[in-house]
């Protein structure tokens, strides 16, 4: 009878392994495929990162090279501007030129 009770115990032991055996498999497998979605997240977000950094270096080379233009269009303006200036000094001296002949 004392065998027969070992017998049951090492079957329900050997059961029980089993089981962990199955749970520990489950949770191996399920762990390595949280970490290769938390991979291909990473990744994903990596490359949206590098996305907006080139972006943000696209718009900062498109502000600078408008900021170049407003500078070259002011310098044009105060050129145009002193270009009417003469041109009406010298439309007077013209005239003073006229007035004097």
């Amino acid at each position: 009878q004392a065998a027969r009770a070992r017998e049951v115990r090492l079957t329900r032991a050997l059961e029980d392994v089993e089981r962990y055996k199955e749970l520990l498999k489950n949770a191996k497998s399920g762990s390595s495929e949280e970490a290769a979605r938390l991979r291909q997240t990473a990744a994903a977000q990596a490359n949206h990162v590098k996305a907006l950094e080139r972006q943000r270096a696209e718009l900062l080379a498109a502000f600078k090279k408008q900021m170049r233009l407003i500078d070259v269009l002011r310098r044009q303006k105060v050129h145009v501007e002193a270009a009417k200036a003469l041109s009406f000094t010298e439309e007077e001296f013209m005239q003073t030129l006229d007035w004097l002949s």
